[in-house]
């Protein structure tokens, strides 16, 4: 258990350690484009072991000091049964799309048999045919055809988008589709060109496309012709079709260099802090190596438009985008509306939301989450489970058949919460529990396997109100 105090003030620096999500993407993408790559930084966590045991049959792959070097094997290995890391959730659509690219069958010990049904329903939006199999006692996914007419025709959502990036990512395919008044705002596209590989998107508001394609746009613009001054059509174009020259594809395997892969600081941590920073104003925090792209900060975003002083400043370029330096300076916050799409990105930080929502105390304190239907899918029921931990920390909410509504208060006591949670859950419950008055216990197993050196760190910016 993790034993919490109240906390007066929160102080000093915290150099957040690389995220393991991106890890895994990363060394996952390094599988896919047939590159040898080196990741530097990285820490020997039960997450990371985990995250070497699910590639060992798919690439060789061993951490070195603090790099893990990845040599992946042909693309035909005999690895054909890829089991997804329980411990990682929030780009699990991610990595499940690009697994089943790369022609691999995709489990999850996990994944419950609505979430299977909805990935096969979302594969057959993008031409791709998915079904269900059982492999050792174990439902996966495997993809049987791609008919990528289907998805050059489309108009691409942005649920779907990242997907079909993923897919084409490991599938090693190049696409030009269409997307609707949305940003292109997901990680594969900084990873794209790590791996020498091109995605981009571009304004359809001049120039001519030729085909089937330039059909779709104009059907789409004939569509929203009352409202074209307010949407805009964008061309996409990805390109995975270059493959490494260790793919299979030469036998001077020895002699291809590794490409030299930067992960930014855990985005979970981050949103944790960012959050206790907000709920605890006194003194000064620091936080570094922070991912700074909008896909990664959505606490960050949402506790800004509350009204929170957040300063961002980028220090460093990474296979992921720019990362950096996040301080927080608290004003009178209010709640807000947010609308969850894609649900990838909000997924992992919604428990920080929701905590900081709990204890927004401006005019409007009640704050909306909506487009959270998919955790519906989940095993146990995903915003039951955020509502199960709202109610013995004590906040008044009310939930939606798409999403939860959270009313801020000023101060609740101390709670214990004695049963396992994922990290994201635990640790935002964690930073409610230093701004409670009273104490609070937390089950830590799943903190501790991914931030060994979470307590050390909560003590050391941390100055509590009262001594053990």
């Amino acid at each position: 258990m993790i034993n919490l105090r109240p906390a007066k003030s929160i102080q000093g620096k915290a150099e957040l350690p690389v995220s393991p999500d991106l890890l895994f993407m990363a060394a996952l993408g390094a599988c896919a484009a047939g590159k040898k790559a080196d990741i530097n930084g990285v820490g020997g966590t039960d997450v990371v072991n985990d995250i070497i045991r699910t590639l060992q049959s798919h690439t060789s792959i061993q951490l070195n000091g603090e790099t893990l070097q990845i040599d992946p094997l042909s693309r035909d290995d005999p690895g054909i049964l890829l089991t997804l890391p329980e411990s990682l959730l929030p780009y699990r659509m991610i990595y499940l799309f690009m697994g089943l690219g790369m022609g691999k069958t995709v489990t999850a010990r996990s994944m419950s048999e609505k979430q299977l049904h909805d990935a096969i329903a979302q594969a057959k939006r993008l031409g791709i045919t998915a079904e269900s199999v059982n492999v050792d006692q174990l439902t996966g996914l495997r993809a049987t055809y791609f008919d990528s007419g289907i998805a050059e025709s489309a108009n691409i959502s942005e649920d779907d988008c990242t997907a079909l990036l993923a897919f084409l990512f490991g599938k090693g395919e190049k696409l030009t589709f269409t997307i609707t008044d949305y940003h292109l705002s997901t990680p594969l596209r900084q990873l794209a060109g790590a791996f020498g590989f091109t995605v981009n998107a571009k304004s359809n508001t001049a120039g001519e496309v030729n085909g089937l394609l330039a059909k779709r746009i104009k059907f789409l613009q004939s569509k929203q012709k009352d409202s074209s001054a307010q949407s805009q059509i964008f061309i996409v174009e990805a390109d995975f079709s270059r493959r490494g020259a260790n793919s299979g594809d030469s036998n001077d395997t020895a002699a291809v260099s590794a490409v030299n892969i930067a992960i930014p600081g855990d985005e979970l941590l981050a949103a944790a802090l960012v959050t206790l920073k907000y709920l605890i104003p006194k003194g000064d925090l620091e936080i570094s190596n922070a991912p700074l792209e909008t896909w990664a900060s959505q606490t960050t975003s949402f506790i800004r438009k509350m009204g929170c002083k957040i300063n961002t400043q980028e220090s460093a370029k990474t296979a992921f985008g720019a990362c950096g330096t996040v301080t927080v300076k608290r004003a009178e916050c209010s709640g807000r509306k947010v609308r969850c799409v894609p649900l990838y990105q909000y997924i992992s930080q919604l428990p920080c939301m929701a905590v900081a929502a709990a204890f927004a105390d401006g005019r409007d304190t009640k704050s909306v989450f909506r487009d959270l239907g998919a955790l519906r899918l989940f095993e146990p029921d995903g915003l039951d489970q955020l509502e199960k931990c709202l109610r013995p920390l004590g906040v008044r909410h009310g939930e939606m058949p798409d999403g939860i509504v959270v009313e801020g208060a000023k101060e609740f006591d101390g709670f214990d919460m004695q049963d396992p949670l994922p990290a994201h859950i635990a640790a935002a419950f964690c930073m409610a529990g230093l701004k409670c008055m009273g104490k609070t216990s937390i089950a830590g197993e799943f903190i501790l396997a991914r931030w060994p050196n979470f307590e050390t760190l909560i003590n050391e910016i941390c100055e509590f109100r009262n001594k053990p």
